[in-house]
């Protein structure tokens, strides 16, 4: 009896253990910006469209995550730049709100007459196309981060 008592002891042992080390899975990003194969406005400023969507990453190069792609359209017959910071809200806080003269979110895109210039997930893509959002799988000692909104601040068009 004693020898069941023991053995049944490492069994819930051993599942409560292995149950604490089972990855977080986060498929979608909290209360925010939701997973889209559709392409979302966000403003059109002096003939330049911008557009986003939140989107799946998985090219095998990275752990796979939800990032947020930006398309840029150039409505124009003439060349433009498009400057912005992006402010980044992670867990409905801003995140990013005392480091916007970092220069990690400052960026500039030329864009020619009438092109399209649109982000694609993966592992080294220019940073000015997308904004990550969160990691599918959290692994032990990771914390949950989410991107709940963003904001694209000091938007010009030259």
């Amino acid at each position: 009896m004693k020898n069941i008592l023991l053995f049944s002891f490492f069994v819930c042992a051993f599942f409560a253990r292995s149950s604490s080390e089972t990855p977080n899975v986060v498929s979608n990003p909290i209360d925010g910006i939701a997973i889209s194969h559709q392409w979302t406005e966000y403003k059109t400023v002096d003939g330049v469209k911008i557009e986003y969507k939140m989107t799946k990453c998985d090219d095998g190069k990275m752990r796979a995550q939800n990032i947020l792609l930006f398309r840029f359209t150039n409505t124009t017959s003439q060349e433009l730049t498009v400057s912005w910071i992006a402010k980044e809200f992670r867990n409905e806080e801003c995140w990013n709100c005392t480091r916007l003269d970092d220069p990690e979110y400052a960026h500039e895109l030329k864009l020619a007459p009438l092109e399209v210039i649109e982000g694609k997930g993966g592992s080294n893509y220019q940073k000015s196309f997308y904004i990550f959002g969160n990691f599918i799988k959290l692994v032990p000692g990771m914390t949950e981060q989410t991107l709940t909104n963003f904001e694209l601040v000091d938007l010009s068009v030259d």
